[in-house]
C-alpha cells in the first residue's frame, strides 16, 4: 500500500481547520486518562458488591474447616473467584526477569495502541498533520507523567488507585517510554519534511526548531539514564539529570510550540503543588547516629514532633525521604552540594512514643557514606531531615483480621520492614484472643550480626523466645574469616561485610542454610484447604522471586493468597 501522506499546499481557512483538530485531539488524549481511572473504581465497586454479597451468605467468622464455608467456595462463584485469582497473579508475574509484569505490559500496548490511533485519525493525507498530532498527543500526555511522579501523600492517583508512590513509579515509566516514543516519531518526521522541502539549513537555524532539537535530546538522556544498568552504576547521576532535565523541559516546550503552553502549566502546577506538600511534610529532627558494631550498618534515632508521631506508630512497614540538610554538611569532607539533590528511601524500622529508628546500609552512595561519617562522632547529634511517612504498607488489609496465616519471610536488612510488621500482627492476635500459631517469621541473614539492631532490651525476649521466629545464619564462623574478597551484592539489599569470630548475639533457630522455601511454604498451606494466607516478603530479588514462584504453586490449586514483595527498584 502506498504511503498515504503527503505535502499540501493549504488555505488559511484549511491551516485554521487543522489547528482545531490538533487542539481537539490533544484534549482527547489528555482525557483518556480518565478511561482507567474510572475503570478501577468500577472494578473496586464490584468487588465490594461481591464481597457484601458474599459476606451476608457466609460470615467470615466462621472457621475455615466449616461445611458452610466449604460449600459456599466450592459454588459456582466460588469457582469463579479461584479463577479471577489465578488471572491476577499471572498478570501480577513478571514478563521476563528484569521486565515489567505482564499485565503493566498489556496495559501500555493497549495505551499506546489508543494514542496511536488518535495521532492518525481524522489526518486525511496531511503529512504535517500527523507529524504535529504526533506532538500535541505527546505533550498532552505530561501532566500524567508528573502526577505518576508525585512522592507527596496528597497524590491525586495514589489517592484515586490505594497505591503508593512506589507503586505508580513502574507506571511513570512506562509512560516516559510511551511520550519518548510519540516524539521520536514527531521529530523524525519534521526532519524528514526539511529535507524532502529542502529546508534544512535554513529550519536548523530557526530558534523554534532548536529548542525542539534541544528538548528531544534532553529526553533521550533521560532515557538513557533510567535504564537499569545506567543506574546501577550511577544513581545520582540518573536522579540528578531526571530532576533537572524535568524542570527544563518545561520551559523548552513552553517556547517551543504555543498551543502546547496548557500542558506545560499544568504539569508546572502539578510539580509545584507536590514539591510544597513534601516540603511541608519534611521535619528536622537531631539524630543520633552510631554504626552497628562488626557490620556495615548504621543506626539513627531520630525525634519526630508528637503532633506527627502518632502516623508512624499506626501503619508499620513505612518509610521515609531522608536528607541531610545544610547545617551537618561542614562536618562531611567530600561534595557537601551534592546532598541539595539527594533524598534516599529508608524504611522505618521502629517507631516508639517520641521518636523513629531507622537502620541502614553503608554502601557506596554519597548519603549513607555521610551517615558512616557522622556515625563516628560521637558526642554529636546533627540535623537529619525526614520526609514521610509514605508506602504502600499503609494500605495494607487487616493481617490478623482478615486472614488465617500470615507468612513473613525478610533477607538480611530486610526485616526492618518486616519485623514491625510481624510484631503488630502478634499483638492485634493477642487482642483478637487468637492463636499466635497463625503468624510466623522466617529471617534468613549472612550472620549472627545483622540481628544486633534488633534485640535491645525492649526486644530481646520477642526475638530470641518467641517460637514463632526462624532464624537462619546463611554463613558459618569460619567461614566469616574468608569474607574479604566476597563483593557485596548488586541489587545492594541484605548482605554484610562479616563478623570475625565471636559470640553470636542470637542463635540460628533455623538453621545454619538458606531457608527451604518451597518446605517452610507448604507447611503453611497444608494448615487447612480453606484458609486464607497473607506471605509478605522483603529481602534480596532472587528470594523474593523464589518465593513467589513456590506461592503461585498454591495460587494455581486456588488458594486465596495475599502476597506482597517490598522492594526500592528504582
Amino acid at each position: 500500500m502506498a504511503w498515504p501522506y503527503h505535502l499540501l499546499d493549504l488555505t488559511h481557512e484549511q491551516k485554521h481547520e487543522r489547528r482545531l483538530l490538533l487542539d481537539r485531539y490533544g484534549v482527547y488524549a489528555q482525557l483518556s486518562a480518565f478511561i482507567p481511572i474510572l475503570a478501577y473504581q468500577l472494578y473496586r465497586l464490584a468487588v465490594w458488591v461481591y464481597s457484601e454479597r458474599k459476606r451476608s451468605k457466609v460470615s467470615y467468622s466462621a472457621i475455615p474447616s466449616s461445611p458452610t464455608l466449604k460449600r459456599s467456595r466450592a459454588s459456582t462463584s466460588g469457582n469463579f473467584a479461584r479463577s479471577w485469582r489465578t488471572t491476577i497473579w499471572w498478570l501480577e508475574g513478571e514478563f521476563a526477569q528484569g521486565w515489567p509484569s505482564r499485565g503493566k505490559l498489556i496495559a501500555a500496548g493497549v495505551w499506546i495502541s489508543w494514542l496511536l490511533f488518535l495521532c492518525v485519525h481524522n489526518t486525511g493525507e496531511d503529512y504535517l498533520h500527523i507529524t504535529k498530532r504526533f506532538g500535541v498527543v505527546a505533550a498532552s500526555q505530561f501532566p500524567v507523567h508528573y502526577m505518576l511522579s508525585m512522592k507527596s501523600q496528597y497524590s491525586p492517583l495514589a489517592f484515586v488507585f490505594r497505591s503508593s508512590h512506589e507503586q505508580l513509579n513502574a507506571w511513570h515509566r512506562i509512560s516516559g517510554r510511551i511520550i519518548h516514543f510519540l516524539l521520536l516519531c514527531h521529530a523524525g518526521w519534521y526532519i524528514n519534511y526539511f529535507v524532502q522541502a529542502g529546508v534544512v539549513k535554513k529550519r536548523l537555524t530557526d530558534p523554534v526548531v532548536i529548542v525542539g532539537i534541544i528538548g528531544l535530546v534532553l529526553i533521550d538522556i533521560i532515557a538513557a539514564t533510567s535504564l537499569e544498568r545506567m543506574r546501577r552504576w550511577s544513581y545520582r547521576v540518573f536522579f540528578i539529570l531526571h530532576l533537572m532535565i524535568g524542570l527544563w523541559l518545561l520551559p523548552l516546550i513552553f517556547f517551543h510550540a504555543k498551543p502546547l503552553r496548557i500542558y506545560v502549566i499544568e504539569a508546572l502546577v502539578l510539580f509545584l503543588f507536590d514539591l510544597t506538600c513534601r516540603k511541608l511534610d519534611t521535619v528536622t529532627g537531631f539524630a543520633t547516629i552510631t554504626a552497628v558494631p562488626h557490620t556495615t550498618l548504621v543506626k539513627l534515632k531520630i525525634p519526630i514532633p508528637a503532633s506527627k508521631i502518632r502516623r508512624f506508630q499506626s501503619k508499620p512497614g513505612q518509610h521515609v525521604y531522608l536528607s541531610i540538610p545544610p547545617a551537618s554538611r561542614p562536618l562531611l569532607s567530600s561534595a557537601p552540594w551534592i546532598h541539595d539533590f539527594l533524598y534516599n528511601p529508608f524504611t522505618v524500622a521502629e517507631a516508639s512514643g517520641t521518636d523513629i529508628t531507622l537502620v541502614l546500609r553503608a554502601l557506596h552512595g554519597p548519603t549513607t557514606k555521610a551517615l558512616s561519617t557522622l556515625a563516628q562522632l560521637s558526642k554529636a547529634k546533627p540535623p537529619i531531615q525526614i520526609e514521610g511517612p509514605l508506602g504502600c504498607s499503609q494500605r495494607f488489609p487487616n493481617l490478623a483480621a482478615d486472614y488465617d496465616r500470615v507468612l513473613l519471610v525478610a533477607g538480611g536488612i530486610g526485616s526492618t520492614f518486616i519485623l514491625p510488621i510481624y510484631l503488630h500482627v502478634q499483638e492485634q492476635l493477642t487482642a483478637e484472643g487468637k492463636s499466635s500459631d497463625r503468624a510466623k517469621l522466617i529471617w534468613s541473614m549472612r550472620s549472627a550480626a545483622e540481628a544486633i539492631w534488633a534485640i535491645d532490651s525492649e526486644k530481646r525476649n520477642t526475638i530470641e523466645e518467641d517460637k514463632h521466629v526462624k532464624i537462619f545464619l546463611t554463613r558459618s564462623n569460619s567461614d566469616d574469616q574468608h569474607h574479604g574478597d566476597e563483593p557485596i551484592p548488586v541489587d545492594g539489599s541484605v548482605e554484610l561485610d562479616e563478623l570475625q569470630r565471636m559470640e553470636e548475639p542470637v542463635k540460628a533457630t533455623g538453621g545454619r542454610e538458606r531457608p527451604d522455601l518451597r518446605k517452610i511454604l507448604d507447611g503453611t498451606f497444608r494448615h487447612g484447604n480453606e484458609e486464607r494466607v497473607a506471605v509478605l516478603v522483603c529481602g534480596p530479588k532472587q528470594m523474593a522471586r523464589e518465593l513467589r514462584e513456590q506461592v503461585g504453586r498454591w495460587v494455581k490449586k486456588g488458594r486465596d493468597v495475599y502476597f506482597h514483595d517490598e522492594s526500592f527498584g528504582w
